[in-house]
Order: C-alpha cells, then sequence, then structure tokens
C-alpha cells in the first residue's frame, strides 16, 4: 500500500517495530522506535509527550529521501505509567 500511495507523489513513513518483517517489503522510508512493544507502535497509553515525538520523527523522514529498506533507528524517553 505504502509503495501505491508513493506512486501518486505523496509521500510516506512507515512506523514498525519488526523490522525484520518489514524489511522485506523495503519500505522507501521507515523508522524503527527502539524499545518499544507490540502494540505500542507510537509508545505507551496516556503518553501523549512521547506519541507526538514519535510522530514528528515519522512526519521528519518524509523530508529524506532513503534507500528502499533502510530503517532509522530513533531512540525516545518513555514515560513510566
Amino acid at each position: 500500500m505504502q509503495r501505491g500511495i508513493e506512486s501518486q507523489g505523496i509521500p510516506t513513513t512507515l512506523i514498525t517495530l519488526d523490522v525484520e518483517q518489514s524489511s522485506l517489503m523495503r519500505p522507501p522510508r521507515a523508522i524503527h522506535p527502539v524499545g518499544f512493544v507490540f502494540g505500542h507502535s507510537l509508545g505507551k497509553p496516556h503518553d501523549k509527550t512521547t506519541q507526538m515525538n514519535v510522530l514528528k520523527a515519522a512526519l521528519a523522514e518524509l523530508n529524506e529521501h532513503q534507500e528502499p529498506g533502510t530503517f532509522m533507528m530513533w531512540i525516545f524517553q518513555l514515560i513510566n505509567s
């Protein structure tokens, strides 16, 4: 789906927790929030600060041209709750 959207001239960024599986698809742009658990790809529930930071990181990647299949690893400070 990401490639189809990109083919229409709309840039996309994948946020993935499973780099191994996602790399098989060679997405045009992708980020991997290091240390996050499945089901919480933007951070823990009610952690608005981390969630916003992940979204900002994903949007920042829209300006970057990555080699398909390359993942940018991002480390975020998680709030304990």
